[in-house]
């Protein structure tokens, strides 16, 4: 009989759970919530209080509940945990992948954890609390210590027996990992191999020695997401010092690295935290963004003393006082080009040592004629709106110098927070707009106040 486990015929869609009113949850049909895909069950869940998102799991088969619970954010998984009954928090978190329950258990409050981790089988604890060691920023926080493995004496039929019982526990089975009776990593066979062989055939025959993208658990998690796009892996295998397999890192895995990390550092250009969601708790979402706006405003009041500087030439000449904001706000544009050029670039790999001033020249050329083509048509508007040509080309030089700027700080910044092992995204953005904003303002005040009065 078909399982109507996600069945689309079944299901409810995406648009009928988010607007499904919060006083008709009762009305919702146990049968279509478990037939919808785990993602959308989880951002509706997201949506809703604890207390009521605990509602809507009662409805769930345990396995169904660890499904849903794994898609959603961690923090939120572990609130909605945290308020089961213990028996079923502990049975929810047994079908979990351990990778993902450690993730959940990490989040939770110590005594909880200590009383939830206390109820669950004796292999889930073990590979929860081993990968609990690891930094959860690292191949060993994001790896899972359940592996298909294979020995090198083994016959291909041998072999796929033991795949069989693997398929029941895993949905993504990629490669069989060969290892010694050390477990120490030998080699891996692809399923396809391993169908082609002979059954009376060793493992060792078959299996491939030359294993790309092995990683040590302490390697970043985002250099194992470039690890995992340079050789186009499913998935990757960790190992130790003594080559001892200690897990695999699964693509999904990766892709929610990558998720991750592509926001943060989107949040963190704004100023913003970067672990922050637009659902977060008020107090929560001002700690992280407070610091931030300080920072920003003591950068604009001084370019707001730059300006002070030059109020007798402004109220001499107040054309000066309409133009200065375009000298800034298209100098601030050119660095934010660069700016983001050069974060995705750290972020994919592709600045290595020594490749800082080769980077700098050719963004300062980018400016240098962006500012000259930009400068130009800023000039001819000028005159045609009627303006000296002694602004028109102070207009065209302050355009120039302002963009090879912009251009120059939008790379260098990161650059210089990659070279003291900092986030390059955080607070690029703020710096960037005080020096596009406070050099803007100076160039064209200082050329206008020499050739114009």
């Amino acid at each position: 009989m078909e399982s109507t486990a996600e069945r689309p015929d079944l299901s409810y869609s995406h648009e009928e759970l988010m607007e499904w009113p919060r006083e008709e949850l009762a009305n919702l049909n146990a049968v279509r919530l478990g037939a919808t895909s785990s993602f959308t069950v989880a951002q509706f869940l997201e949506r809703l209080e604890v207390e009521d998102a605990r509602h809507v799991l009662r409805q769930l088969s345990t396995e169904r509940a660890a499904e849903v619970l794994s898609e959603m954010d961690e923090e939120e998984a572990a609130e909605v945990l945290s308020e089961m009954r213990l028996p079923r928090a502990a049975r929810i978190l047994d079908d979990f992948e351990p990778d993902d329950a450690a993730d959940v258990v990490a989040e939770l409050d110590p005594e909880v954890r200590d009383r939830i981790l206390a109820r669950l089988e004796q292999d889930s604890r073990e590979s929860i609390e081993e990968l609990l060691a690891y930094d959860p920023d690292t191949a060993g926080g994001i790896m899972t210590t359940e592996v298909d493995t294979a020995t090198e004496d083994m016959t291909v039929d041998e072999a796929t027996a033991l795949i069989r019982e693997f398929a029941d526990k895993h949905e993504d089975l990629h490669y069989v990992y060969v290892v010694n009776n050390r477990h120490q990593l030998k080699g891996i066979v692809s399923l396809r191999k391993l169908i082609q062989a002979r059954p009376s055939q060793k493992i060792s025959t078959i299996m491939r020695t030359d294993i790309r993208g092995v990683c040590k658990p302490e390697m970043d998690k985002e250099h194992v997401a470039l690890l995992m796009a340079e050789y186009n892996l499913p998935d990757i295998a960790v190992v130790d010092g003594r080559n001892t397999l200690l897990g695999v890192i699964t693509h999904d895995d990766v892709l929610d690295v990558i998720q991750e990390e592509a926001t943060e550092d989107m949040q963190k250009l704004a100023g913003a935290g970067g672990d922050e969601d637009i659902h977060d708790e008020i107090l929560f979402s001002i700690r992280r963004r407070q610091p931030w706006l300080a920072v920003n405003l003591a950068t604009a009041f001084i370019a707001a003393t730059v300006v002070k500087l030059f109020e007798q030439q402004i109220g001499a000449l107040p054309i000066l006082a309409a133009i200065m904001p375009i000298i800034a706000g298209v100098g601030g544009n050119s660095g934010q080009q660069s700016l983001a050029i050069t974060i995705r670039s750290i972020a994919l790999g592709q600045v290595k040592d020594g490749d800082s001033r080769s980077i700098l020249l050719r963004q300062a050329a980018i400016g240098l004629i962006n500012g000259l083509l930009i400068g130009l048509l800023a000039a001819l508007m000028v005159a045609f709106f009627g303006g000296p040509w002694r602004l028109s080309a102070i207009v065209l030089a302050a355009m120039v110098i302002n963009l090879a700027v912009g251009c120059l700080t939008g790379t260098l910044i990161p650059l210089v927070l990659l070279r003291l092992n900092q986030d390059p995204a955080q607070v690029s953005s703020i710096l960037l707009t005080f020096v596009t904003d406070t050099g803007g303002f100076f160039i064209f005040l200082t050329l206008g106040s020499m050739f114009l009065l």
